[in-house]
C-alpha cells in the first residue's frame, strides 16, 4: 500500500508548510496585541505606525516587546520564502534526487521551527547568537540546493 508521502512530491508540499509556519507568528502577535480578543483587532491599517504607537502605550513593555518579536519573525519568514521556493523549484527542475530534496525540506523546516521558537522566546542578547546561527543554517541549506541544481543543469547542457 502506497503511503501519503509516496503519492506527492514532499518538497513541493513543504512550500505551503513553510508559508503556514511563517504566518503563525503574526497570528500569535495579534493574539498578544488583543489579549486574546481577536474581535478587537483593527485590521483597517494593521501596519500603521499610529496603531503600533497605541499598542505600545496600551500593552505592558514585555508584552509589546513580544508582539514586536513575533511580527519581526513573521516578516523574516516572508522574506526568506522566495529563497526557499527557488531552492525547491530549482532542485526539482534539475532532477535532484527526491530523497535529497525531502531531506533538505525536512531539515530546513526543522531549523525554521527552532528559529521561530528562538525568535519569539528570546528576550535577552546572548541567545540571539543561536537564532542568527539557525538563520544562517537555513539559508545555507537553500544555497546548497541551488548550487547543486546549477551543477546538475550545467552538466545537462
Amino acid at each position: 500500500m502506497a503511503s501519503f508521502l509516496d503519492s506527492y512530491n514532499v518538497s513541493v508540499l513543504a512550500i505551503p508548510a513553510y508559508f503556514i509556519l511563517s504566518v503563525l507568528p503574526h497570528g500569535l502577535a495579534v493574539f498578544v496585541a488583543t489579549q486574546g480578543k481577536f474581535g478587537t483587532w483593527d485590521n483597517r491599517n494593521p501596519r500603521s505606525s499610529d496603531m503600533k504607537a497605541q499598542l505600545k502605550q496600551r500593552l505592558p513593555a514585555k508584552e509589546y516587546a513580544k508582539y514586536e518579536r513575533m511580527e519581526a519573525c513573521h516578516a523574516n519568514g516572508m522574506e526568506n520564502l522566495p529563497l526557499f521556493i527557488a531552492a525547491v523549484v530549482l532542485g526539482n527542475m534539475a532532477g535532484l534526487k527526491q530523497d535529497d530534496l525531502t531531506a533538505f525540506v525536512t531539515a530546513f523546516l526543522a531549523i525554521r521551527v527552532c528559529y521561530t521558537v528562538a525568535y519569539i522566546m528570546t528576550s535577552s542578547q546572548a541567545p540571539t547568537l543561536l537564532r542568527s546561527g539557525l538563520w544562517v543554517a537555513g539559508f545555507s541549506l537553500c544555497f546548497k540546493v541551488i548550487i547543486g541544481a546549477a551543477a546538475a543543469m550545467g552538466s545537462q547542457a
